[in-house]
């Protein structure tokens, strides 16, 4: 599928950006570095640190004022803590992957141990990054200390991780009765969802906007993250790589394959819905809808 322009153009910025924050050069630490480089090129389509730029475009047209150019950083830790997490998230002792992206996983390639440390230097990278001085003397404080608490929660216990222990976690959870729908939501917002809420958050913040803009934006990434995970769950049935996980929770045990497609789409329409609210300001997230929607 053809990227819209602006999207490709990003994303070899990003890319650019990810290559000149990456550490190198230590003959010590060789092995350590070219792990990280290993699982950050080459990257997916990017869609979290597009959905930062589009959130910001959505509400910079409001306030003109605002640095576009600023929402590099954000996009760039944003990136740096998913390509942590899909380092653990492979291990043997999560999801137990020997693939990613088309070659062997991290761990498969440079070992457990430095496959585990290479996911940790990135997450504590994706801090550096965002409390860079460049981002402060742009955005000034409070908008980059409002960025790394959005960025530390929607990582954290409460958020992609705390999603990934239900995730890993076979149901009946500790206290849970029955399979429903609140149930599957609540985790795939939090493992996938939370991440995409806060590439908006955070395109908002750089981009000036008010709670009500915030809202919005944050609800249509909201919408975009959770369709997002439902698609994966489509895509592993689809591939029977979901053959080893009976008695866990996904989109389609709960709603079975015709189901999850009817939310994937209710979902896609929400969004656009939302999009709708802010007009011609919202083209970006409509193209990002887009992508999701057509890719599916």
């Amino acid at each position: 599928m053809r990227l819209p322009q602006w999207y490709s153009e990003f994303v070899e910025k990003v890319d650019a950006a990810l290559d000149a924050v990456m550490p190198g050069g230590d003959v010590e630490l060789r092995a350590l570095h070219e792990a990280m480089r290993y699982s950050v090129f080459p990257g997916g389509k990017r869609i979290r640190p597009a959905m930062v730029r589009a959130s910001c475009s959505a509400v910079a047209r409001v306030h003109p004022s605002c640095h576009t150019d600023a929402v590099i950083w954000p996009s760039v830790a944003l990136e740096l803590v998913h390509c942590y997490s899909l380092i653990h998230d492979d291990l043997p002792c999560m999801d137990d992957d020997d693939y990613r992206r088309g070659k062997p996983s991290c761990h498969k390639a440079y070992g457990e141990a430095v496959a585990l440390l290479a996911g940790d230097a990135l997450l504590t990278l994706a801090f550096e990054v965002l409390t860079s001085s460049g981002f402060i003397d742009v955005v000034g404080p409070d908008a980059t200390c409002s960025c790394v608490q959005a960025l530390a929660s929607a990582a954290g216990g409460n958020g992609m991780i705390g999603g990934q222990v239900l995730d890993i976690s076979p149901w009946p959870w500790p206290g849970s009765e029955r399979v429903d729908s609140g149930a599957l939501c609540r985790m795939e917002m939090l493992k996938t969802g939370k991440l995409f809420e806060c590439a908006a958050e955070m395109g908002g913040i750089v981009g000036g906007a008010n709670a009500e803009e915030l809202g919005v934006v944050c609800g249509i990434a909201a919408d975009i993250g959770l369709a997002f995970q439902i698609r994966d769950d489509l895509e592993d049935a689809d591939s029977q790589r979901d053959s080893g996980r009976s008695g866990f929770l996904t989109a389609v045990s709960v709603w079975g394959i015709d189901g999850a497609r009817r939310q994937f789409a209710a979902l896609m329409d929400s969004a656009r819905t939302k999009c709708a609210v802010l007009g011609e300001a919202a083209s970006e997230l409509t193209d990002i809808i887009d992508i999701v929607d057509r890719e599916w």
